[in-house]
């Protein structure tokens, strides 16, 4: 999913929270899980962040300078193809040490897919840094969607288990062209997540959006409704106005009674009425439900008279 506005106001409000000591290690490594890469040259292995959100660039190195390391930042201005970066470097060999006291590493410098047990006991923590470094969230107009983006399948479904742990519903995980996705979609998981991680404001707006869709969907489902009790209605007094045509043609007006003839005249004079309105016209007026005894009543006469042949 590409980044948006929505993406972008979640990720500052969760770079501008306080940095936990205790949370540091878990946010910082599934952070950098995310959005680092390490590469090894010459003087050693060097770690890098580059962002197009300074907020995140921010956190990394908050995140980075609490553990106590060292990382340098720059920034490359943007392009008419690219939107401004910002980057974060830790070089050798600062670089191997974080990665492996991070959990990044093994002890042979390999790179390791998933957290440690330390950091799974803390599961916000590494999803806020999962977000930080890897998510997206859908902005209000559309459809819910929030979505953490990983290298590695084990990766991914880590954290689609750490979702679910949150939030109780946990996210499905699917391949995308660059390597793997957590993808969550019920609109009420999202908010309790986005609370979870400690963004307030964006869980506020999400939720108020929930609140917009379900009303938007509650009007349009109760139209749908009385669209189709309309219809229903309209096609009843065709049925009923045909019933009274055939019911004087073949029986007479004089074989009906006086409120048989009331209901009946009422209704071929007033072809689209309700029952209800038909109840009013009548002399002295009744209720609807007398209004389709009557009708019934005039129904099982004629259909008596046809079963008979038609004779008198």
């Amino acid at each position: 999913m590409a980044q948006t506005g929505a993406t972008d106001r979640v990720r500052q409000e969760l770079a501008a929270l306080p940095i936990e000591p205790a949370d540091a290690a878990a946010e910082l490594a599934a952070l950098l899980r995310a959005a680092g890469t390490l590469a090894r040259g010459s003087g050693g292995t060097r770690l890098e962040l580059v962002t197009t959100t300074g907020a995140t660039a921010r956190r990394t190195h908050h995140l980075l300078k609490s553990v106590g390391a060292t990382p340098t930042v720059f920034v490359r201005e943007a392009t008419n193809v690219e939107r401004r970066a910002y980057g974060v470097v830790l070089e050798a060999p600062a670089a191997s040490q974080v990665g492996v006291m991070l959990g990044l590493l093994d002890a042979d410098g390999r790179p390791v897919a998933v957290a440690p047990p330390a950091q799974v006991a803390q599961p916000a923590a590494v999803v806020r840094g999962a977000v930080l470094g890897g998510g997206s969230v859908s902005p209000p107009h559309r459809s819910p969607h929030l979505e953490l983006r990983a290298s590695r399948e084990a990766t991914a479904q880590q954290l689609a288990e750490l979702v679910g742990a949150l939030v109780g519903t946990t996210p499905s995980v699917g391949v995308t062209r660059s390597g793997y996705r957590a993808v969550l979609k019920s609109g009420t998981a999202i908010a309790q997540l986005l609370a979870a991680l400690g963004a307030t404001s964006a869980f506020i707006a999400h939720e108020e959006q929930l609140l917009r869709r379900e009303l938007r969907a509650d009007a349009q489902r109760l139209a749908n409704a009385d669209a189709a009790n309309v219809r229903r209605a309209v096609a009843a007094a065709g049925d009923q106005f045909d019933l009274v045509e055939r019911a004087v043609d073949e029986l007479g007006w004089a074989v009906l009674g006086e409120d048989l003839r009331d209901v009946a005249l009422a209704r071929l004079a007033n072809p689209s009425a309700s029952l209800g309105e038909l109840g009013q016209l009548c002399d002295p007026p009744v209720g609807k439900s007398a209004v389709h005894r009557r009708l019934a009543r005039l129904g099982t006469l004629l259909a008596e008279h046809e079963a008979s042949g038609g004779m008198d």
